[in-house]
């Protein structure tokens, strides 16, 4: 359990122990629980739309969600969107591509990208047509399935960093572990659950492989950006599902 606290404190901002320094290896075997971790935080969003649903409020509880979520997770997998989308959208050589994604200010490419993110989000939240305990558990947990896989079957695109630790040290397992507890929430949501998860992780594969061509392996800001892409393409697809009476529960 230890390696959960310790994925639990680094993906999110609840700290139950007090602990400010971690090894590499600590990393490392906290990679098999992201999808868990993506759990707690989908349990938390569900409580916020349970407490905002009575109100009838659609997208004021939509925003309410996309800002919950930041704030649970200390905004970190933003923060690598726009980094990345400053750096791939640059139009640069790789190395300049690096260099600008490893630079803290964020630029134009970033902005757009970060405000895209949540005007399409809130929209598709509010705009939904359902209920949204499915979508808000989804999102979530396969978002950090994609971090999982963009860890472990990816080359990382630097000599060294944080993600390289993951990778090095990870459990040799840790993809199919991951993989069987974020198919886990289909025992209670049913086929629903799996049309989301097997479209976020289509995503998650595609954006990848785009990312690597791009600069020829993943970083830590691109893992934020394929979480967040990722949780956007569920959101839009439960959107269609539900719009276009598709859906079935």
């Amino acid at each position: 359990m230890r390696a959960f606290w310790i994925g639990l404190q680094f993906l999110t901002r609840i700290h139950l122990f007090r602990q400010t320094e971690w090894t590499e290896e600590d990393f490392g075997k906290s990679v098999s629980w992201f999808p868990v971790i993506g759990m707690v935080i989908g349990l938390i969003l569900c409580g916020i739309y349970f407490l905002m649903r009575p109100l009838e409020a659609p997208y004021l509880t939509a925003f309410l969600l996309v800002a919950g979520e930041f704030l649970v997770t200390g905004a970190m997998h933003a923060d690598g969107l726009m980094d990345t989308s400053d750096g791939l959208f640059s139009g640069r050589s790789r190395e300049r591509m690096l260099e600008i994604m490893k630079d803290s200010c964020v630029g134009s490419f970033g902005l757009l990208a970060f405000v895209f993110l949540v005007l399409m989000k809130t929209m598709a939240l509010a705009e939904a047509g359902g209920p949204l305990y499915l979508l808000l558990f989804a999102m979530p947990v396969i978002g950090r399935m994609n971090m999982v896989v963009s860890i472990c079957e990816y080359p990382y695109a630097r000599p060294y960093g944080i993600g390289k630790a993951f990778a090095a040290y990870r459990s040799r397992h840790a993809v199919l572990w991951a993989l069987a507890a974020a198919l886990l929430p289909a025992l209670y949501f049913g086929p629903a659950y799996l049309i989301l998860a097997g479209a976020g992780l289509l995503t998650g594969l595609g954006l990848n492989r785009w990312i690597v061509g791009k600069i020829g392996g993943t970083t830590g800001d691109t893992y934020g950006f394929v979480t967040e892409v990722s949780e956007l393409v569920l959101a839009l697809c439960f959107v269609v599902l539900c719009r276009g009476n598709v859906w079935f529960m």
